[in-house]
């Protein structure tokens, strides 16, 4: 599990997993209608969520370094 999580050479393993979920929640939004229905905004806020994931890391590192 730590080598595929090696594979995106990111700064510490929970940036690796936090890029890991956003990546889930594209390929949910995407391919899997009935469960992107569950979801209360449907396919929409997964894709939401995703970005949300996604930019999290850069606008954490962003932040840290300003300060």
């Amino acid at each position: 599990m730590f080598l595929f999580l090696a594979a995106f050479s990111p700064a510490d393993p929970s940036t690796a997993i936090i890029y890991l979920a956003a990546v889930a929640c594209f390929a949910l939004a995407a391919f899997v209608a009935p469960a992107a229905t569950r979801f209360p905004a449907g396919a929409l806020g997964l894709i939401a969520l995703g970005l949300a994931l996604w930019l999290f890391p850069l606008m954490w590192n962003t932040v840290r370094v300003a300060f």
